[in-house]
Order: structure tokens, then sequence, then C-alpha cells
């Protein structure tokens, strides 16, 4: 998906893009992931996180320069193991590989979203397609 330029607008999420984005992904999940891996205090909550969004006028015509990838991965654990050796449903591995911590390719892309690599927008138009 397009990569915001680094001459990006900064803005708060509303309380209804909030909730949109609850509807969308597992936002307590994306965001003990945006903890764990310190990109954000323990104490923060999707209200002080920080989004961005392409600047008019900006360095590029579009706002975007460049890629960035979002990704579905899921590690084989012992237990997900057992539940392929078991011959249990996609569904079953999935809901356990997320208990685990996996993140799906939507909530990977809001991870990124919130990182400022790109926007929340362009994470649903990608996801949609």
């Amino acid at each position: 998906m397009r990569r915001l330029a680094p001459d990006r607008e900064q803005y708060e999420l509303s309380r209804d893009e909030q909730a949109q984005l609850e509807k969308l992904v597992d936002a307590g999940t994306v965001l003990k992931a945006l903890k764990d891996e310190k990109a954000f205090k323990s104490d923060a909550t999707w209200k002080n996180i920080p989004f961005y969004k392409p600047k008019e006028g900006g360095q590029t015509p579009s706002g975007y320069a460049g890629r960035v990838g979002i990704y579905e991965v899921m590690t084989v654990t012992s237990t997900i193991k057992e539940l392929i050796m078991a011959g249990a449903t996609g569904d079953a591995i999935e809901a356990q590989a997320k208990k685990e911590g996996m993140l799906t390719m939507s909530e990977d892309g809001i991870f990124r979203a919130a990182q400022g690599l790109t926007t929340i927008e362009e994470v649903l138009r990608v996801v949609a397609e």
C-alpha cells in the first residue's frame, strides 16, 4: 500500500473514527502490539495516539511516496501444530493464532497507520481489494 510522504499532517482520532476502528479490528490487540513493540508508552490509549494524513500542497501531489507492505504471519507453535495434526478447521487454527498474538492483515495495517507509515483510509482501500 502507499506510504505517506514525510511532510504529513498529524491528527487525533475522533470518537466516531475510534468506534469505526473498533468495528474493523480488535483494537485492544493492535494497541497491545504497539506497546509490546515500544512504539508507544504502556499507558497509551487510542485517544492519545497520533495518526497522520497526506498534507495538501506538500512535497508530492498525492501526499504519498513509496510503498509499505502489510502482512498476516502465523507462527506455528506447538498448540497450533497439534490443531493442524488433529485436522482442525482453518477457523479454529486462526482463533488459536489470534489468542497467541497473531495480527490479521487489517490489524497489521492499522498498526502501520498508528506508526505514521500510512493512513487508515489507505489500509481500508487495500484490505477491501
